[in-house]
């Protein structure tokens, strides 16, 4: 018997393998993986690890939804980041994009740009110091 966990909801075998239970917990109950852990009575490591494999936490590093976004749906990098889920920045889903080598990018030439942008510019001594 689990507090925030309707028993009827939770899959008889091992519920923190099961994507779409853990994507209602998380998601749609709003429960933290910490909390998850407690109502099954097992360790939140094993949840978080099961929640990060099939996407569920942090989906801009799950490969298949990357692929199943990018390739099938024709979605950009901003595309993606912009969805609800994601959380992320259209840099982080380009960057594993280019890891995952869907994009075919190199993953060591994805930056913010920032940096490069800066290039060699001069600092200006400050004005007034004695």
């Amino acid at each position: 018997m689990t507090f925030r966990l309707p028993d009827e909801r939770i899959p008889e075998s091992e519920p923190w393998r099961d994507r779409e239970f853990l994507q209602w917990a998380y998601h749609e109950r709003g429960l933290s993986p910490r909390t998850i852990a407690y109502e099954l009575g097992v360790s939140k490591s094993r949840v978080s690890v099961y929640m990060e494999r099939l996407g569920v936490l942090r989906p801009w590093r799950h490969e298949d939804t990357l692929r199943r976004l990018y390739v099938e749906h024709g979605l950009s990098a901003s595309e993606i980041a912009a969805r609800d889920e994601m959380n992320c920045s259209p840099v982080t889903v380009r960057r594993y994009l280019a890891e995952y080598d869907i994009s075919g990018d190199d993953p060591d030439d994805v930056t913010y740009g920032r940096l490069d942008e800066l290039g060699e510019a001069e600092v200006e001594p400050e004005q007034g110091k004695a």
